[in-house]
């Protein structure tokens, strides 16, 4: 687990293909958020606030593709 204060890949850049965030013990930094990467082991960073570990999973996974909105409107009027 990394320290506190050192987040690896944190930077803006898509180093990871997805996180999730899990709730710890620790009363300071009672957030984890774990990072899934393609070709090395998952990295773990904890936070303060589920803000915090949310938006460090936002910087650093991609965002998904954007979905077809076809099939989002009102039938044709007969």
């Amino acid at each position: 687990m990394s320290s506190p204060d050192n987040h690896p890949g944190d930077g803006g850049h898509m180093s990871s293909h997805y996180g999730r965030i899990v709730r710890t013990s620790d009363a300071d930094r009672p957030y984890t958020a774990i990072l899934t990467h393609d070709q090395c082991a998952e990295t773990q960073s904890t936070f303060a606030t589920m803000r915090e570990a949310e938006e460090f999973i936002r910087r650093n996974t991609p965002r998904p593709k954007p979905r077809s909105t076809f099939w989002d409107r009102d039938a044709p009027a007969t």
